[in-house]
């Protein structure tokens, strides 16, 4: 069994509704299903930042592009090249 603390948290009534009527529907403790709904809200959160840096780096690449001369049509026949 994982560690767990004893809180004292504030939450809606309506949440606090769906949560038990959730728990019921699945069979579960009403205390894994808010466990399990809080896990799911901090893993897109984490998404969400994993998301973020992936632009910054990509901006930051077209950044670096941003004055140097580029030839599309050289760059599509070494790509036709490559895949001869």
């Amino acid at each position: 069994m994982q560690n767990a603390v004893r809180t004292t948290i504030r939450i809606r009534k309506d949440l606090f509704d769906k949560s038990r009527l959730l728990a019921f529907n699945q069979g579960t403790s009403l205390q894994r299903t808010i466990n399990d709904v809080i896990a799911l809200g901090l893993s897109r959160i984490s998404n969400l930042d994993s998301q973020k840096q992936a632009m910054a780096k990509i901006d930051e690449f077209r950044e670096s592009l941003k004055d140097q001369k580029i030839n599309p049509q050289a760059l599509l026949s070494e790509s036709k090249k490559d895949q001869k």
